[in-house]
């Protein structure tokens, strides 16, 4: 197993002992105490990146969406000039101008009616008469940056944090030809989840737990009972670890581990066409996603195709999902196959984003803590695609104050049935924290030291 180099961390850290990293240890206080959360509400979350929301929420004048982070809630807007991001906020008494998405003319406060334009510029004062003056800068809509990439709109509190692309390397040349900017939410869900934000962030942050937790998705010769379940590493949960300043990348290394040639992928395999079918199938009912629709026929028509079966099997199925997918009309990705090793499969962006890319659509996991309570968090999912000829219609988020009700399908459920149960283990006297596996799990690892930055520099 390969896992790149750690990033050293950084000097003159001062990090109370009780959170302290070890080399592969993470205390679990970091999960469970108040003070810890609000380190981050104050620290991390107002000084990075956010992932707010996609191009294809706010496309039109005067499409707006919220994000709530802890505490704080942030408007972003499409205005004439381009997008602008706000502190959602009325400069009178601080009521709430806006919530959720939708499309507006002005901003309009629903206690007093005092109004601005899209451009944050005050438009309307009630009985300005009666006020003090005050200078027109401090009355307009105080702004935060805001940045694109692939398709996310990003927003920063910090005026003086780094650029976008510096802050997101190397993803942007990574994921250059994926054609992610032209993805649509085909689907959105977001839940309240009884655990923290890093634990459900966690449950995607590594896929060592696929034999354990989805048994359903390895090989039908290959499921594991509990006694082999470690023998199902190399079909099902066996990955490789890349690690960044910020930022992680795991993938499975059968078809993109690291070896010799950076250039191609490891050696071909032989496909099953009809395990093939049948994955496409469940994924697409259960998931919605890592599959277009019409990769369906292209695995129908692998099926009929008795070369398919040989070591060059997937590479004939990679070209039948093309040829299905710009039948459709769909924008296809071209991509070689140093791409393909470059950038497939999971990605965490820190602080607080997972997405998992594929040929023509990507599935993008977001976390965010629920107020000020460490163990509750709101966890946002959507199903991205390419468009067909006809397009894709966004969807709109689809809200649930329990996971169960929100019929994520089976894979999803089964990694949000685990979450709760870890947060509560992680309350125990008798549990001192993770202890992980340094092949599959250090990109948890790697995240909380980038976090250790943001909260403890001197």
């Amino acid at each position: 197993m390969t896992t790149t180099e750690v990033p050293p961390a950084k000097a003159g850290l001062r990090v109370p002992e009780r959170w302290r990293l070890g080399p592969s240890f993470v205390p679990k206080g970091r999960y469970t105490d108040p003070e810890f959360l609000q380190l981050e509400l104050e620290r991390l979350f107002p000084r990075t990146w956010l992932n707010a929301c996609r191009f294809d929420e706010v496309e039109r004048v005067g499409d707006y969406v919220e994000l709530e982070i802890g505490d704080q809630s942030i408007v972003v807007v499409r205005t004439e000039e381009g997008l602008r991001a706000y502190y959602n906020a009325c400069r009178h008494r601080g009521t709430r101008l806006v919530k959720g998405e939708g499309r507006i003319g002005e901003f309009r406060c629903p206690f007093h009616s005092w109004r601005w334009n899209l451009d944050g510029s005050l438009k309307y004062m009630a009985d300005e008469d009666n006020f003090d003056p005050r200078p027109a800068a401090e009355l307009c809509l105080p702004q935060l940056r805001v940045g694109t990439w692939g398709g996310w709109v990003f927003v920063n509190m910090d005026p003086d944090a780094e650029a976008l692309l510096d802050y997101l390397d190397p993803l942007p040349t990574r994921l250059e030809g994926y054609k992610l900017e032209q993805m649509r939410v085909a689907w959105y869900k977001s839940v309240v989840v009884q655990a923290n934000w890093k634990t459900a962030l966690d449950a995607f942050n590594e896929s060592w737990h696929v034999p354990g937790t989805h048994p359903q998705l390895l090989r039908a010769d290959k499921r594991p009972t509990p006694a082999t379940i470690a023998e199902c590493d190399n079909y099902g949960g066996r990955t490789f670890n890349e690690l960044f300043r910020y930022h992680s990348r795991h993938a499975d290394i059968f078809r993109y581990g690291p070896d010799a040639d950076s250039t191609k992928l490891r050696p071909e395999y032989g496909v099953d066409p009809r395990a093939v079918y049948d994955n496409v199938v469940y994924n697409l009912r259960e998931l919605r996603s890592l599959y277009l629709p019409t990769d369906l026929g292209a695995a129908a028509e692998l099926l009929t195709m008795p070369e398919a079966w040989s070591p060059q099997g997937n590479a004939i199925y990679r070209e039948l999902r093309k040829k299905h997918a710009r039948a459709a009309g769909v924008d296809y990705p071209e991509l070689s196959e140093a791409q393909l090793k470059a950038g497939m499969y999971d990605w965490h962006v820190l602080p607080n984003t997972v997405f998992l890319v594929d040929f023509g659509s990507a599935l993008a996991y977001r976390t965010r803590p629920n107020g000020r309570d460490p163990d509750q968090c709101i966890f946002d999912v959507q199903g991205l695609w390419l468009p067909p000829a006809e397009g894709i219609e966004t969807a709109r988020p689809e809200s649930y104050d329990d996971w169960r009700q929100a019929s994520l399908g089976a894979i999803l459920e089964q990694d949000f049935s685990n979450m709760s149960e870890v947060q509560v283990g992680l309350h125990s006297a008798g549990f001192d924290g993770y202890h992980l596996n340094r092949a599959q799990e250090m990109t948890i690892w790697n995240y909380q030291r980038a976090i250790d930055e943001f909260l403890f520099s001197p």
